[in-house]
Order: structure tokens, then C-alpha cells, then sequence
């Protein structure tokens, strides 16, 4: 079974190119506001200077994650956001609340390795199995809020050992 939260960049429409907004500086080697296209994709959805991100000044892109959001959202959508850039904006809201989703369940595949009560290890598995859904259900996905369960994961530090 593949890693579920893997980067797949062969199978995304670049959107962490698009998505995300940075600032020129120590991790990037130019502005770019959330929503255009960094000037470094090409037509092909790929970095024309992937080979040289850190010597081009670029360690903000070798340190980003998307934890397999990027190739889920592209997955749900039936054409890329330069075949329908109308899609844009719906792709873009998707992808974070996808890398959101992803992120709470690796926190959730964490916490099998606490020593849980009966019940709360029972809440454990049906929050994942709720989120495992919603990486494959654009509604579901829509629909997603992230705040009760990552107050409820914060709550699982009581069971770590000291």
C-alpha cells in the first residue's frame, strides 16, 4: 500500500505552486501572492528549476509537504486548473482543507501508540475512518472543520508518557 501521505508530484496540477502565497527572502527567491502561478512552473506542471531549488534560494519549497494533498485534490477534480480556470479557486479552498485533513490524520495514525482508554481509542478510530471519507468526497471535504478534532488530539497529550 502506497504511503497515504506521500507527495505525488507526477499525479498534481502543481497546486502548491499556485495555493501558496511567499515572501521573498531566506526561503524564497521571489513574491508571490496566493493564487498566480509561480514563475518557475512550466506548462507541464512542473519546476523548471526543481534540480536547483537550493542553490536558487528556494528552501521553503524543498521543506513544504503537501502530505499527498495535491494529488487527492487533482484526483477529485476531472480536469486541471488550466483546462478550467474557472475551477481555480474551488481547487485552491480544496487543497487546504485537504493538507488539513491529511495533517490531522497522521496525528491520528500517531496516537495508536498511546496507551488510550477503550473509548477514547474508539473516538480515535472513528475520527480517522470520518477522514479517511473525506479525502474522497469533495462534499465531505467541503464540509470538513478541523477545530473540534484538533482540540480533541491536543487532548490526547494526557496519555503521553512524561
Amino acid at each position: 500500500m502506497p504511503d497515504e501521505f506521500a507527495p505525488d508530484c507526477s499525479n498534481c496540477a502543481a497546486l502548491c505552486c499556485v495555493t501558496l502565497a511567499f515572501d521573498k527572502g531566506e526561503s524564497f527567491g521571489h513574491d508571490k501572492p496566493a493564487g498566480l502561478p509561480c514563475h518557475n512552473l512550466s506548462d507541464d506542471f512542473r519546476c523548471r528549476i526543481h534540480a536547483d531549488l537550493a542553490r536558487e534560494g528556494y528552501h521553503g519549497c524543498i521543506a513544504f509537504d503537501c502530505l499527498g494533498a495535491g494529488q487527492r485534490v487533482t484526483a477529485l477534480f476531472s480536469q486541471n486548473w488550466r483546462e478550467r480556470p474557472e475551477a481555480l479557486t474551488e481547487m485552491m479552498d480544496a487543497f487546504r482543507q485537504m493538507r488539513a485533513v491529511q495533517s490531522l490524520r497522521q496525528m491520528l495514525e500517531a496516537a495508536v501508540t498511546l496507551p488510550l482508554p477503550p473509548l477514547v481509542e474508539a473516538e480515535r478510530r472513528e475520527m480517522a475512518e470520518r477522514l479517511a471519507g473525506a479525502v474522497d468526497d469533495l462534499a465531505l471535504l467541503e464540509a470538513f472543520r478541523p477545530e473540534p478534532i484538533r482540540k480533541w488530539i491536543k487532548g490526547l497529550a494526557q496519555y503521553a508518557s512524561p
